[in-house]
């Protein structure tokens, strides 16, 4: 039988171990000194391989960090040379956990010497993506005649981390902190589709919720997939052990409500973790109880990259502000990186790109992904651009290139406008203001591709 011809629905799914072999530096804190002490839980990437009408899908869950678009070139390059399969026929979210090795070069002034760039381990990266891929290629091999069904709920489970305080977010503040905001509006949308062969066994159930996967901080140095892996778990002994994939929505200022003391965050530990996965599972299972509707899956996808601009204010005087003995020493490295750049006749890049996806399930229902860390205003904003069905978005897809504040937070400034970036190697200034419109027309391009 050729499936590529048939009406019917395949669906497949497959599962792979990531966890590095030695040990390593664990990604997402600057605060971290020293690489990890052991394994709490394991990290995986899960495939959920999808064709009708000639049309192919993979949908993949990764437990890291994030990838950057170097590591999405070489999976997109491999995947058309092995799988055939185009950009846009891959939908590569990750989960975005702080307790996984690293994954992307950055400055730490804690484990990096002065001016150095932290790299991660080229062996482990490589693994990384023939994981990647090789999960998707069992996939594909995996397919089936399958049912699809779906319903949309509601977590609880996070709360805005950015304060109401504007000056806690000026440029001359540490940056560091955050603080719980309940008043501010966040996505609480929690998706659920259901994959069953013909005899209704289950073939995989995708999920998803926006939420930072740090209950934990910078003093935990095991490994885990977070609350995202607990959840699975749970889902997982509710499925026959069916693989089910999460999807990590738009969580930039997100974080579990878990860990909320008073008017600021503490430090979880994994029971705070088990909490918050047990509570995730939960929702998705009332939206399963309360009974879903069958999804007549019609593949239609688009991927384009656009341009983000950097705020051309930002100079070599700033630079040199920024390099002032009095500022902190994450910024004088940054500032020293950019100066050094600048005198060994580098030029300053002007723009970073920026990956936008649309897969279309059906015309009910379709996943926008953002290779970059939104925020809860821009993603919303993105979200309701699409009038007709259901609209579901995620970052962290097909890559990841910075937070990506909305016009209001960049005049703000603070953490996630100014403050990341001194982080980076590859920013020499934070973004412009237009950057929501530039984001907002190039889904508007990828709506007339689909």
């Amino acid at each position: 039988m050729n499936m590529n011809i048939s009406d019917k629905l395949y669906a497949g799914t497959a599962r792979i171990n990531i966890m590095p072999s030695g040990s390593c530096l664990l990604d997402g804190f600057a605060g971290r000194d020293h690489g990890c002490e052991g394994v709490h839980d394991n990290l995986y990437v899960t495939a959920l391989a999808l064709s009708r009408h000639e049309k192919k899908l993979v949908i993949i869950g990764v437990d890291t960090l994030a990838l950057n678009n170097e590591q999405m070139d070489k999976i997109w390059m491999l995947a058309g040379k092995r799988l055939n399969l185009k950009p846009d026929q891959l939908f590569v979210n990750c989960s975005h956990t702080h307790a996984g090795p690293e994954v992307r070069p950055s400055f730490n002034h804690e484990t990096c010497a002065p001016g150095e760039v932290g790299k991660p381990d080229p062996a482990y990266i490589d693994e990384l993506i023939e994981k990647i891929l090789h999960s998707a290629d069992n996939a594909l091999k995996n397919l089936k005649p399958a049912d699809a069904s779906w319903g949309i709920g509601e977590t609880f489970i996070g709360i805005n981390r950015r304060a109401p305080d504007k000056t806690i977010y000026s440029q001359q503040a540490t940056g560091y902190e955050n603080f719980p905001n309940p008043e501010k509006e966040i996505d609480r949308t929690c998706p659920v589709i259901l994959f069953q062969d013909k005899k209704g066994k289950p073939i995989s159930l995708v999920f998803g919720a926006s939420c930072h996967p740090t209950t934990m901080r910078y003093d935990n140095y095991l490994i885990s997939a977070e609350f995202p892996g607990v959840a699975r778990r749970i889902l997982e002994e509710n499925l026959d052990g069916a693989p089910s994939l999460f999807l990590q929505g738009i969580a930039g200022d997100v974080k579990p409500r878990q860990v909320v003391e008073g008017n600021g965050f503490r430090s979880g530990n994994f029971d705070d973790i088990e909490k918050v996965g047990k509570e995730l599972a939960a929702d998705v299972i009332n939206t399963i109880k309360k009974g879903l509707k069958p999804l007549d899956i019609r593949i239609g996808t688009s991927l384009k990259r656009v341009a983000l601009p950097f705020d051309k204010t930002w100079n070599e005087e700033t630079y040199r502000h920024y390099a002032r003995k009095e500022e902190a020493q994450y910024r004088r490295v940054w500032a020293e990186y950019w100066l050094k750049r600048l005198s060994d006749g580098e030029s300053v890049p002007q723009s970073i790109d920026l990956t936008l996806s649309i897969v279309e399930l059906s015309p009910e229902l379709r996943l926008l992904g953002i290779a970059g860390e939104l925020l809860t205003d821009i993603g919303l904003k993105i979200k309701h651009q699409f009038k007709d069905g259901n609209t579901l978005s995620f970052g962290y897809t097909n890559g990841e290139v910075a937070y990506i504040p909305d016009a209001e937070t960049l005049r703000e400034g603070g953490y996630e406008a100014i403050e990341t970036i001194f982080f980076s190697h590859d920013k020499p200034a934070p973004f412009i203001v237009e950057t929501e419109e530039i984001i907002l027309s190039g889904f508007e391009e990828l709506k007339k591709g689909l």
